[in-house]
């Protein structure tokens, strides 16, 4: 597709200028991973490795834990020449890092570049983490190679509709507004209320923003979609529908393709962890950005299954040196394709990812609500982002949202410290209220969390059907 103006000034002088301001270096890091974007196996491997014994070497000589763990095991940095050793060393769990979390920073690293964050939660257990600018860059820079092959251009409107982990608005005269609009011109809206009224605001700005590409969770994009058919609304100029965040139901795809009338690119991505996949215009798999980590498919002990057998996500960080991830379990399943894709990258790519809720639950009015959104609203004011929330959200240790047979909702949580209450008790209420009017809610904090009776754990549990579809 041809670029306009704006694309090109947006490439070349826009986003070095936000580089420079942010200290950030997505410009340099973007041309870098064009280059290797579709070169051989062999070569990608041989990066990989290359790039694996010199983080193997850092994890030795100046982070705690894996100094200590590489002596327990006898093992020394020369030990883990390629991926093929990494089977050597045990696997990285969510409680691991929560019981080792000071020794697991590098101590060469200044804590001024230290960038922390927290998982959304999509496995019902938090996760408080660190990484650096630099990785960031690196992250953002794949996906937007993934969106070049799209025909999506640096400069092209994009319209998200999501929870506050992709959506967060920031204020419009910050660095990160003006990076989001002026740069990116990534328009944010939140999905957090999906009643008609709200449907029809998103419409009225997406109308005004007229965007090349629709991006969001699967559920919030098709809550949208199917306000828009109801009315008789057809969008205009809408090249692709990118989804991430949660399971893409087929239903979902061809909902969203027939109602936008464009290809639907599904993503999926931990920041926890360093992966960073999309669909090709193939649409058979994720493209795994393996420039940026290592991913093995391994059963709960951590032992690599073959090719087509379904697994942990287990992966490697090649690029956290601030915070680093060996070998490390995300909470997710999925398993590798058998057969290279066709459209000439040689990137090995992930089948479906299981693990994520990809369902909707409905209140009493029968509006639905994507689960994506129900850790969120355990930030008071859903403020996802905010460090002082954060800090109040890393107290939970783990949670689990039932909604029984009434459509009442019971919130049990887990607290790191068991004898001290957490003065998110009443935020978390009244987000849950404003969501579920109608509904009981109560909030309870429990010594374990049950798992479903397959064995499974899982932080959202309905018996409520009346509105399901």
């Amino acid at each position: 597709m041809v670029m306009s103006l704006y694309n090109i000034i947006d490439k070349h002088m826009l986003l070095p200028i936000g580089d420079m301001v942010y200290r950030s270096n997505i410009n340099t890091q973007w041309e870098r991973l064009k280059r290797t974007e579709f070169v051989s196996k062999t070569d990608l491997t041989e990066l990989q490795n290359t790039k694996l014994r010199k983080l193997i070497h850092h994890c030795y000589n100046t982070v705690p834990y894996y100094h200590e763990l590489f002596c327990k095991l006898n093992l020394s940095p020369t030990d883990i020449q390629c991926q093929e050793d990494l089977c050597k060393l045990p696997v990285l769990t969510k409680q691991t890092i929560r019981d080792n979390y000071e020794s697991l920073f590098s101590t060469t690293i200044d804590k001024r570049y230290r960038r922390t964050s927290s998982t959304g939660g999509s496995t019902g257990t938090p996760l408080q983490f660190c990484t650096d600018k630099r990785e960031w860059s690196l992250q953002r820079a794949a996906t937007l190679r993934a969106w070049d092959g799209y025909g999506i251009h640096l400069g092209d409107r994009i319209f998200s509709l999501g929870g506050s982990s992709i959506t967060s608005k920031r204020e419009i005269l910050s660095l990160k507004g003006v990076y989001d609009l002026v740069i990116m011109r990534n328009h944010k809206y939140s999905s957090s209320a999906v009643d008609d009224i709200s449907q029809q605001k998103h419409l009225e700005a997406f109308h005004k923003i007229k965007p090349k590409a629709i991006r969001g969770y699967g559920s919030s994009l098709v809550v949208f979609a199917r306000y828009l058919k109801k009315i008789g609304y057809s969008p205009e100029n809408i090249i692709a529908v990118l989804t991430t965040g949660e399971v893409l139901l087929p239903t979902y795809r061809k909902e969203l393709e027939d109602v936008f009338n464009a290809p639907v690119y599904d993503a999926y991505g931990a920041s926890d962890g360093g992966i960073v996949s999309h669909e090709c215009q193939n649409h058979n798999g994720l493209h795994i950005s393996e420039e940026l980590c290592i991913i093995e498919i391994t059963d709960k002990l951590g032992n690599r299954l073959p090719d087509g057998d379904i697994g942990f996500v287990t992966t490697t960080d090649l690029e956290n040196y601030v915070f680093p991830f060996l070998r490390y379990h995300v909470g997710d399943m999925s398993y590798i394709k058998q057969k290279p894709c066709t459209c000439g990258r040689h990137s090995r790519q992930l089948g479906e990812v299981m693990g994520r809720a990809g369902k909707l639950l409905y209140n009493k009015q029968g509006v639905p609500l994507s689960p994506t959104m129900l850790p969120i609203m355990l930030y008071p004011d859903l403020n996802y982002h905010s460090i002082e929330n954060q800090k109040l959200y890393n107290q939970i240790d783990q949670f689990q949202i039932r909604q029984d047979i009434l459509g009442n909702i019971h919130i049990l949580l887990k607290m790191k410290d068991p004898y001290k209450d957490t003065p998110l008790r009443n935020s978390i209420i009244e987000n849950y209220k404003k969501h579920f009017t109608g509904s009981d809610i109560t909030l309870e904090i429990v010594d374990t969390i049950p798992t479903l009776p397959s064995g499974k754990e899982d932080y959202c549990v309905s018996e409520y059907e009346q509105f399901s579809v």
